[in-house]
């Protein structure tokens, strides 16, 4: 079974994702690190030296790789989407069809309090009412995940609890 999660920057895709991959004894994968690994370079450093649409071709390589090999390889997997892979239409529907697709939503602020500190390596988030415009255009898309975890005010051992749940009961 292939799992991923989506959402907004600073929802907690990693940190769950982590968490719920131990309790369920499967693999993790974290999108982002992988594209890192792939390129040699940080997300921020292949923005900068080759733009926003180099980047998405590459995460949508990445993943559509990732689901290949585990479903040739037959093992189970939790992938940590990056906050923008949804909205990426060529691979949207290979998500929705090939992996359990959970929506952890955060509200906006909840997500920049998480990410307080770290602006410079999210290229992204210029400004306040860029994550905003960020934040609403992508909502449409995370929508169409199966599952939605509502996060606000949960801790991470709570979030992956009810994503573990979740989990059990579409099996």
């Amino acid at each position: 079974m292939i799992v991923s999660l989506t959402g907004f920057m600073g929802c907690g895709k990693s940190t769950v994702g982590r968490a719920l991959a131990e309790k369920l004894g499967w693999e993790f994968v974290d999108l982002d690190a992988y594209v890192e690994h792939k390129k040699g370079f940080s997300i921020r450093e292949i923005f900068e030296r080759e733009g926003e649409e180099s980047f998405r071709a590459v995460e949508s390589e990445c993943i559509r790789d990732i689901i290949v090999m585990h479903q040739i390889a037959g093992g189970d997997v939790v992938i940590a989407l990056g906050g923008g892979t949804l909205s990426i239409h060529s691979v949207q529907p290979i998500i929705l069809e090939q992996t359990v697709c959970i929506w952890l939503r955060r509200s906006l602020r909840s997500c920049l309090e998480e990410i307080a500190g770290e602006e410079d390596s999210r290229p992204l988030l210029r400004s306040i009412p860029a994550a905003e415009t960020l934040f609403v255009s992508r909502e449409a898309d995370y929508s169409k995940a199966g599952i939605i975890i509502d996060c606000d005010g949960k801790t991470y051992d709570r979030i992956t609890e009810e994503a573990f749940s979740s989990i059990k009961a579409s099996r």
